[in-house]
């Protein structure tokens, strides 16, 4: 049975390959599921999106909770004062849609989007890794490199929302390459199968990760200076091989930290919210305010 003093949404987290849901009340998740992200068709994603929400809203019914609406993480730029995404770099069915419309007419429910990166940092830092900070940062490693900024109890959008996106970051000027795309060819687009063979021993690979760790420390170096953040949140996929990285990320990045008390106090730790944190995000941002 619902409790009354909840307050009940659904968050799905869409990322380039798998999308996340949760059905969430307030402060935990009561169910949650995940099925492959469709890339060929606008009508195929919305079938996958009404395969995954479906269950969802049958547990709601079950229980007799009632659902205030529905939340979305997707990584891209996006309009908001249309409402639309404008560019969604891994799955481009998306752009200059209104997803938030279609999705709303699908389930008669309101709908709520933002960045991943954003919904990834509004759980991390409300319920997660960067709780009672009033300025975090966090950076989600996956298909993509995404990020989001949590200052003052809300996330910062900037006036044309195109803020948060430390993917875009050039690390390397000779080229010029940015660090989303160094990730990428670094890790031969299968960051998995690299940290697998570095793990058994394999020398190139483990170094690999030696300059993956350095290219991120100069990224983490960067937000450093110009936000100065209490905490930054490190998220996404990328975490279950972190310790071939993130001590020499954290290293690199104290080396190019201009105050020595933000080199001394700042704090790099790992989401603690697990894979569902862009959803329970999400779930947040789709709660009545």
């Amino acid at each position: 049975m619902a409790k009354e003093d909840k307050t009940y949404t659904i968050g799905l987290d869409i990322g380039g390959t798998k999308m996340n849901a949760v059905f969430f009340d307030g402060e935990k998740v009561i169910a949650d599921d995940s099925l492959a992200t469709p890339r060929d068709s606008l009508e195929h994603f919305l079938v996958m999106v009404k395969a995954l929400v479906d269950p969802m809203l049958e547990k709601a019914k079950e229980i007799k909770a009632r659902i205030e609406g529905v939340g979305l993480g997707i990584a891209g730029v996006i309009d908001y004062s249309e409402d639309k995404m404008l560019v969604s770099p891994n799955l481009e069915i998306l752009n200059n849609i209104k997803l938030t419309e279609k999705i709303s007419a699908m389930f008669e429910l309101p709908v709520k989007m933002d960045n991943d990166g954003n919904t990834f940092i509004l759980a991390e830092a409300t319920l997660g890794a960067g709780k009672k900070h009033k300025n975090v940062y966090g950076i989600v490693i996956g298909t993509g490199i995404g990020g989001g900024w949590f200052k003052d109890d809300e996330i910062y959008r900037a006036v044309h929302g195109g803020s948060g996106e430390p993917g875009e970051m050039i690390i390397d000027f000779a080229e010029p390459v940015f660090l989303e795309e160094a990730y990428h060819k670094l890790t031969q687009n299968n960051p998995a199968q690299m940290a697998e063979e570095a793990y058994r021993g394999d020398v190139l690979a483990g170094k690999v990760f030696e300059e993956v760790g350095d290219f991120l420390g100069i990224a983490l170096a960067n937000i450093a200076n110009l936000i100065a953040p209490e905490v930054i949140v490190i998220g996404g996929g990328v975490l279950e091989s972190s310790d071939l990285f993130l001590s020499r990320a954290k290293k690199k990045m104290r080396e190019h930290i201009a105050s020595p008390i933000l080199k001394k106090q700042l704090k790099i730790v790992k989401a603690k919210l697990g894979s569902n944190a862009g959803a329970v995000g999400a779930a947040l941002l789709a709660q009545p305010k």
